[in-house]
């Protein structure tokens, strides 16, 4: 079996997979009752993808060759498969609404509620279907006469209960998402939401088979390859929703390493404006020790170049940086930063000429120098503040007038 062949399995594989990963944590005793009903969902839906890939079609094709009129009810088998798939994945998504110590009277009633509908929409897709008399061949799935409307009206009932189901998962999901804070949990069901987006897709893909169906009397036994494509980027999105909990241990060292190099490419531009003023403040870091400790030694020589700036702060930067603030008003929340920004900017300016301040300007106190925060519990937290200043010193105009003030007044005489 080639590439090409075997691609139309891949999605039965995730939902296997998955399956497979959420009993073995049930095994452990790491997950409530909603994953019984997850696994039986994944195991479902990957017979159903199994029997209605198209392969699978043509094997049952040869091997039924005496009796071809055995293939076409193995078609409708994948379908009936596919409905009790999502019939359990709302009973999923009902249990982790209202999932409780005990059985609740809402619970019961949901439950047989959807039971039941379910029950009818599969009894009803195959009588339809049987009474058709279809027979299949060549890949597809043919009916003549009135028997083309009954399996159009099967597929009709398959695809409005698909709709129904996938439409009920995604609202339940995004009900119980809500007033979550950021996290693992809340990412995997945002995960989930988008798989049952996509499953939307996937279920509206499926009116092609009606239309087909009602105007060329015949449709195809197995999964277009657009209907492989959805339903495998659909369970893909399902299996990291489900597993999105446990990625901490997995995902944990490479996210550090991530902010880490996200924070020392930000503080370059603040450490250059540094180094070109006090070169001697810089150490070279060796690229054996990392980026997290050269994002800490950055972080280190910055504030060493802080120390280094504070005799050449001029008495008149407050007064310059309050000016280009209603200048150039920034919003709220990035005002310290840009305040800080403005200062260090006019303090660099003062160093380029080699300026020192005047010796009565020393009693304004440390308040004109570049404002340095309470020293923070964690090096991120830092590194995230200087970055936040770097991004000011670079882009914000209020940091630009003061720094041109700043020009001007040290050009003049005297």
């Amino acid at each position: 079996m080639g590439p090409g062949e075997a691609l139309p399995y891949l999605p039965a594989l995730l939902a296997v997979g998955v399956s497979g990963y959420e009993l073995r944590q049930i095994r452990r005793g790491r997950t409530g009752p909603a994953a019984r009903l997850l696994c039986c969902f994944g195991f479902a839906m990957g017979a159903a993808v199994v029997i209605l890939a198209p392969p699978t079609g043509e094997a049952l094709a040869r091997l039924a060759d005496p009796f071809p009129s055995l293939t076409a009810p193995a078609h409708l088998l994948g379908r009936e498969l596919k409905m009790v798939a999502l019939y359990f994945l709302v009973l999923t998504v009902f249990k982790l609404r209202l999932s409780g110590p005990t059985v609740t009277r809402e619970e019961r009633w949901t439950g047989r509620g959807h039971g039941r509908f379910t029950v009818t929409a599969l009894v009803v897709c195959a009588v339809c279907f049987l009474a058709a008399r279809p027979r299949a061949a060549d890949g597809h799935v043919y009916a003549h006469g009135s028997g083309r409307y009954a399996v159009a009206a099967a597929n009709t009932v398959f695809t409005l209960y698909s709709l129904w189901c996938v439409c009920v998962f995604v609202l339940v999901v995004v009900q119980h998402a809500r007033g979550l804070s950021s996290g693992p949990l809340r990412t995997g069901l945002r995960l989930l939401v988008a798989s049952g987006v996509v499953g939307l897709l996937w279920a509206v893909w499926g009116v092609t088979a009606i239309v087909d169906m009602l105007g060329t009397g015949s449709q195809p036994v197995g999964h277009s390859t657009v209907s492989v494509l959805l339903s495998g980027c659909c369970l893909l999105l399902a299996g990291l929703g489900a597993t999105a909990a446990r990625w901490g241990p997995l995902t944990e060292r490479p996210a550090r390493w991530l902010r880490a190099y996200r924070d020392h490419r930000a503080l370059r531009p603040l450490w250059s404006a540094l180094w070109t003023v006090l070169p001697e403040s810089a150490v070279l870091v060796p690229r054996r020790r990392g980026v997290e400790f050269a994002r800490y030694r950055r972080v280190i020589e910055i504030r060493d170049g802080y120390l280094a700036l504070r005799p050449y702060v001029h008495p008149d930067t407050a007064e310059w940086t309050a000016e280009a603030l209603r200048r150039h008003p920034v919003p709220e929340e990035r005002r310290a930063a840009a305040t800080e920004a403005a200062a260090l900017a006019v303090a660099l300016a003062c160093a380029g000429t080699g300026r020192r301040r005047h010796r009565t300007a020393e009693r304004v106190g440390d308040t004109t120098a570049p404002a340095i925060p309470a020293r923070r519990d964690r090096v991120d937290a830092e590194a995230a503040w200087l970055a936040d200043v770097a991004w000011e010193f670079v882009h914000s105009p209020a940091v630009a007038h003061a720094r041109a003030r700043a020009g001007r007044q040290l050009a003049e005489p005297g």
